[in-house]
C-alpha cells in the first residue's frame, strides 16, 4: 500500500472515528489526504475510485478483511483505524506533536519549482468550516511591473474539494504561467454539508470575496487587478465564469470598496455547470443519477436570503450574465460527461454566438466528467489531461499578452 494511505488511515484513526463513518465521510477523507486516488481530476471520489482505494488497503493489510468477502466492512474499517492509531504511536518520538496537513504537499512542490507562495491566507471572515483562504503564488521571473493573476477555483460538487487541487492535479500549469511572469492564486470556499446553513449563491460570494480581497490587496501582492484571469474545474467551473462574467461589486460579501475594483480578462471552465434555468439541459444527469440528483437539489436550491430558489438560479447561471463586453471563455468539455452534460457548454457557446461573442468550446472525445476514459468503450480520451493543461497556459499567455 502506498504511504499516504497509511497516513490517511491514521489520520482518521488519530482524529477519534470510534465510530462507523460514513462513506461520504470516507470518501472526504481519501480526498484531502490522498487526492491522486481522483484519477479523473474532478474533485470527487466516485464509487470506482473509493473501490481501488480500499482494495489497496485490503491488499496491504489482507488480515483486517475477517469475513473474507473482499470488501471493507464499518467494524472492519474500526479494526483497520485501531491498528494505525497503535503503529502510528509507536513510530512517533516521545513529546512530538504533528498533524497531517495539506500544506505538506502544496510547500514540497513549491520548494521543487522554486517558487514563493504566502499559504492560507484568510480573505473574509473564517466561519466553522474554516474555508475562506487563499493561496497566492508569486510569479518567478519578473516580466511585468505588475503581474497578471490566474485564479483557480476547485471543483467538488459543491460539497468538497480544496484550492490543493491546483497543486494535485496542475502543477505543469503552476510551473508554466508563474515562469511566464504570471501570478497564481488558489482559493477554498464554502460548501456544502459541512454544518453550516448556506444558499447557493453564498458559494458564488466566498469567490467574488476572493477576488474582491486580491484587488484590494494589489499592492501587497504586485499584481495588476485589471488583469484577472479564472479557471475553475466542475463545480468551480462554474464559479469561475460567474467571477469573470459579473461585476466587481456582483453578490456583495464582506469585502467592499472602491479598491476592491477588478477585471477579469478571460475566463475558462473544466466541464462546469453553465446554467440553472434551462432544466432539460441536465436531462442526462437526471436520467443516469436520479436519487443524487434529486437530494442535491433538494440541498442546494432552496430559498435564502429572501431570494426564491428560481432567483438564485438566476444569478448563479453564466448565461444570465453575458454582455457585449464579456471576456474571451474557454470551455473543455468531455462528449459523454453524465455528471455535467456537454449540452451545458454547448448552450452557452450557442447563446454566445448568437450575441457575437468569444466563446470557444474545445470538445474531448470519448471522455466522461474530468476527460476520464468512458465505461465501456476502449476508445482513448482525444486529449491528456496534459494536453488540456497546455490548452490552458496558451489561452491565458494570449490573453494577457
Amino acid at each position: 500500500m502506498h504511504k499516504p494511505i497509511f497516513r490517511f488511515i491514521a489520520m482518521i484513526a488519530l482524529l477519534g472515528f470510534t465510530t462507523a463513518i460514513s462513506n461520504d465521510d470516507f470518501a472526504k477523507k481519501i480526498l484531502n489526504s490522498h487526492p491522486q486516488a481522483d484519477r479523473d481530476g474532478d474533485g470527487v471520489l466516485s464509487e470506482s475510485e473509493q473501490a481501488t482505494v480500499v482494495q489497496q488497503i485490503l491488499k496491504r493489510y489482507p488480515q483486517v478483511d475477517r469475513d473474507g468477502d473482499g470488501k471493507l466492512s464499518d467494524s472492519e474499517m474500526q479494526n483497520l483505524m485501531r491498528m494505525s492509531a497503535k503503529r502510528t504511536r509507536k513510530s512517533r518520538p516521545a513529546g512530538s506533536r504533528k498533524s497531517p496537513s495539506e500544506n505538506d504537499s502544496s510547500s514540497a512542490l513549491l520548494n521543487q519549482l522554486r517558487l514563493k507562495g504566502e499559504l492560507d491566507i484568510e480573505y473574509r471572515k473564517n466561519t466553522s468550516q474554516q474555508r475562506n483562504k487563499l493561496d497566492f503564488i508569486h510569479p518567478k521571473n519578473k516580466v511585468y511591473e505588475q503581474a497578471p493573476l490566474f485564479i483557480y477555483i476547485h471543483g467538488g460538487g459543491n460539497t468538497g474539494g480544496t484550492k490543493n487541487a491546483l497543486y494535485n492535479k496542475s502543477p505543469l500549469i503552476l510551473k508554466e504561467l508563474t515562469e511566464a511572469g504570471i501570478a497564481v492564486a488558489t482559493i477554498d470556499y464554502r460548501v456544502f454539508g459541512q454544518g453550516e446553513e448556506l444558499g447557493f449563491h453564498h458559494l458564488f460570494q466566498d469567490c467574488k470575496d476572493a477576488l474582491r480581497f486580491l484587488a484590494k490587496n494589489a499592492d501587497r501582492f504586485g499584481i495588476d487587478p485589471n488583469k484577472f484571469v479564472t479557471w475553475g474545474t466542475s463545480a468551480g467551473g462554474s464559479k469561475a465564469l460567474i467571477t469573470a462574467l459579473t461585476e466587481s461589486d456582483f453578490l456583495p460579501g464582506e469585502v467592499s470598496g472602491p479598491q476592491t475594483e477588478h477585471t477579469v480578462i478571460g475566463a475558462i471552465s473544466f466541464f462546469g455547470a453553465t446554467t440553472y434555468v434551462v432544466p432539460e439541459l441536465w436531462q442526462k444527469r437526471l436520467e443516469r443519477f436520479p436519487s443524487r440528483s434529486q437530494s442535491k437539489a433538494e440541498m442546494m436550491l432552496k430559498p435564502s436570503d429572501g431570494m426564491s430558489p428560481e432567483e438564485i438560479k438566476k444569478l448563479i447561471s453564466a448565461d444570465q450574465h453575458l454582455k457585449s463586453d464579456s471576456p474571451p471563455i474557454l470551455l473543455v468539455h468531455g462528449d459523454t460527461d453524465p455528471v455535467v452534460p456537454i449540452e451545458l457548454s454547448e448552450h452557452l457557446q450557442k447563446v454566445a454566438k448568437e450575441r457575437n461573442l468569444d466563446v470557444k468550446l474545445v470538445e474531448v472525445k470519448n471522455a466522461g466528467h474530468g476527460f476520464s476514459k468512458v465505461k465501456g468503450n476502449p476508445a482513448q480520451p482525444s486529449m491528456t489531461w496534459d494536453e488540456t493543461q497546455q490548452l490552458v497556459v496558451q489561452h491565458v499567455l494570449k490573453w494577457v499578452q
